[in-house]
């Protein structure tokens, strides 16, 4: 081998095993996780009692800083333009990755991410007051159809999940036009008009009913929940794909062009954290519904939510 072609090999041998060692040792310094609200909120809590355990997994520091404004849009409008190093992430739910992009003007949208894990997502429910007469979508189907503008959905702002749970719902049903839309500044407001009859129907998620005071008609789940059996999924009731399912969920994502192998390596720490007994307990202990899915998955779950959500959006009026 000539001299020029011994260097040119070296040369290359030292790239991929300095690369090698790069990913090898990542994190070399502290990854902030960025939550789009502020302090105090649950989605705030929630990556607080993760953190401790992603940095465990990923033997590194990790901290939690928090950027809000704009619904969620601040932060993940900030984070998109950031170099993709695996150093920054944000925590974004359903609405801030999917449905305020496709109703606001922000510098990103569904190609500006490269998804790392999900690690909390459940299902919306159809409620109504546990005094209802209502007990069963069927019935209320019938009601709604029979009288239109008689009866009033709540939601905790236009575009949020509790908002498109019920415009899916009442798609469903073909009978979105025939009824009212009430918007409140969260569901704690929402719940109160529940309660003295100001709105008859609600959409969230199992969480709302520690409240008590509700009873849920339907999930948008492919499956019945296993602590509510008797609660028939939105496919029983006959709605169709994609309105059936519709989930309050969150995970991880960094700027695109993440290296895969850091993307992995991030992907594993996040199911390490998430099956580790001390956030089990966390989650046991505020209600949180834990459902990791790894980097390949979660792509796939986010763009399929990305596309199918742009209805609801439309049939909302949003867009």
């Amino acid at each position: 081998m000539s001299k020029s072609k011994y260097a040119v090999a070296t040369l290359a041998a030292a790239t991929l095993l300095a690369s090698t060692l790069a990913h090898a040792e990542f994190p070399e310094r502290p990854i902030n996780l960025i939550v789009p609200f502020n302090a105090g909120g649950g989605t705030d809590i929630l990556i607080r009692g993760f953190a401790p355990e992603f940095a465990k997994a990923l033997e590194g520091n990790v901290y939690v800083s928090n950027t809000a404004g704009g619904g969620g849009t601040v932060a993940a409008s900030a984070l998109a333009q950031q170099k993709p190093d695996g150093y920054q992430l944000g925590y974004w739910s359903v609405t801030v990755a999917t449905v305020q992009p496709q109703i606001k003007d922000v510098p990103y949208n569904i190609d500006s991410w490269t998804p790392i894990c999900a690690i909390g997502a459940s299902p919306a429910m159809f409620f109504v007051k546990d005094d209802s007469p209502f007990n069963s979508l069927a019935e209320v189907q019938t009601a709604v159809k029979a009288s239109p503008g008689k009866y009033v959905y709540g939601s905790s702002g236009p575009g949020a999940l509790t908002h498109l749970a019920m415009v899916a719902a009442f798609s469903g049903m073909d009978a979105l036009k025939d009824v009212k839309h009430l918007p409140f500044q969260g569901s704690g407001p929402a719940m109160q008009a529940m309660a003295a009859g100001t709105i008859q129907f609600f959409g969230d998620t199992e969480t709302l009913m520690s409240r008590g005071g509700l009873k849920a008609l339907g999930v948008f789940n492919n499956t019945r929940l296993t602590n509510l059996p008797n609660v028939p999924t939105m496919t029983e009731f006959g709605i169709k794909p994609p309105l059936n399912e519709l989930y309050l969920w969150g995970g991880l994502f960094a700027p695109a062009k993440l290296d895969p192998a850091v993307q992995q390596k991030l992907s594993t720490a996040c199911k390490t954290a998430s099956d580790s007994a001390a956030f089990k307990s966390f989650a046991d202990k505020t209600g949180t519904v834990v459902r990791y899915m790894d980097a390949q998955s979660f792509t796939d779950f986010y763009r399929a939510q990305y596309a199918s959500n742009i209805n609801l959006i439309k049939a909302a009026g949003l867009k």
